[in-house]
């Protein structure tokens, strides 16, 4: 997208013209030419004799200071939260934390009918404190942190708290590499925390989708029992440990996307038809619209050729998820925003 016009998708845009999508958080460089390229020779890998699942479990559990015995791999974010939910499904409820990813609840739902909701403080903070009341007995806590659409993170004292509260807490950290705080640390403090990662998001690795959960042996071995008998896609597991050798490329793209993070929240709050954004620790930011509904911003954004995310929270009424992406993307979405709300 870097060599978009600064006009382009101000108008309705011409046909065959590439798409603006706001609306994705996947890192939007893609995957790295090195993570490609193994790719593209995965048999080599495949072939080499080496037990590629355990070689990745053991770098990663090294990154988490951990022993490889502590990580466990799924095909995807959503294989690992499938694998908790029947893991812990019969143990007592899972408790999740909205507005967060709208489609979690409907997910988890499928492997367990033991799903409570607990709505978020308007700050967007946890109600865990003692004026609330606690968590019901034997429930498994499952926040994200970066939180999607909010960007608010989960802090140490929340954590430390629901660790208290719950008998697991689930922390998913798949838009942490965005962050500059990890939870990471506090699992080898406490016997019940586990935390979720991912490359399908800072790497763009969607295509290939790989995840692993670092949690102390006796949770991890709970989790592995979930897991499917033909255990992780080659292709994916190839993926991975060819993102951890492109760590320094990959960091370098994270940034340049923060970068352009914060000069889309100075874009954003100049204009008078939509809120400022609030604080966001990951690739997005979450704003409201002000002047009109989002029922009347985002088809006409569309028809401009720029997506952008629709909450679909009731406490979120017209509230947008805006991904960063680029300056020329950026520049397409203030002016697009300018000319629709013309028309108000």
């Amino acid at each position: 997208m870097s060599g978009l016009s600064s006009r382009v998708g101000v108008r309705a845009r011409p046909a065959g013209s590439p798409r603006i999508r706001l609306d994705l958080i996947a890192n939007p460089y893609g995957p790295a030419e090195s993570i490609t390229d193994a790719i593209s020779r995965v048999e080599s890998w495949a072939g080499d004799g080496r037990d590629l699942a355990e070689l990745l479990r053991v770098r990663l559990g090294a990154e988490a200071g951990v022993s490889s015995d502590w990580v466990v791999l799924a095909n995807g974010i959503d294989e690992l939260h499938a694998m908790a939910a029947r893991w812990r499904g019969e143990a007592g409820p899972l408790v999740i934390f909205p507005p967060s990813d709208p489609t979690l609840e409907a997910w988890l739902g499928q492997f367990t009918n033991q799903v409570e909701r607990i709505d978020r403080l308007p700050s967007f903070s946890l109600p865990i404190d003692a004026r609330f009341p606690a968590l019901p007995r034997g429930s498994t806590a499952m926040v994200m942190s970066p939180n999607d659409p909010t960007g608010t993170i989960l802090t140490v004292q929340e954590a430390v708290r629901l660790s208290r509260q719950s008998a697991l807490l689930i922390v998913d950290e798949r838009h942490a590499a965005y962050s500059p705080r990890t939870l990471g640390p506090l699992i080898r403090e406490f016997d019940n925390i586990i935390i979720l990662r991912t490359f399908e998001t800072s790497a763009s690795l969607s295509a290939f989708p790989l995840a692993w959960a670092v949690a102390p042996t006796r949770i991890a071995r709970g989790i592995a029992a979930r897991t499917r008998p033909s255990g992780c896609a080659t292709v994916s597991v190839v993926a991975g440990l060819a993102a951890l050798d492109a760590a320094d490329e990959i960091r370098a793209s994270v940034r340049r996307v923060m970068i352009e993070k914060g000069r889309l929240f100075r874009q954003l709050r100049k204009l008078s038809m939509i809120s400022p954004p609030y604080p966001s620790w990951a690739n997005f930011l979450l704003a409201r619209i002000e002047r009109g509904t989002s029922d009347y911003f985002v088809p006409r954004l569309a028809d401009r050729g720029i997506a952008v995310f629709t909450v679909n929270d009731p406490t979120l009424p017209n509230h947008l998820r805006i991904s960063a992406v680029s300056t020329d993307a950026t520049s397409a979405l203030k002016q697009a925003l300018i000319d629709i709300s013309i028309d108000l």
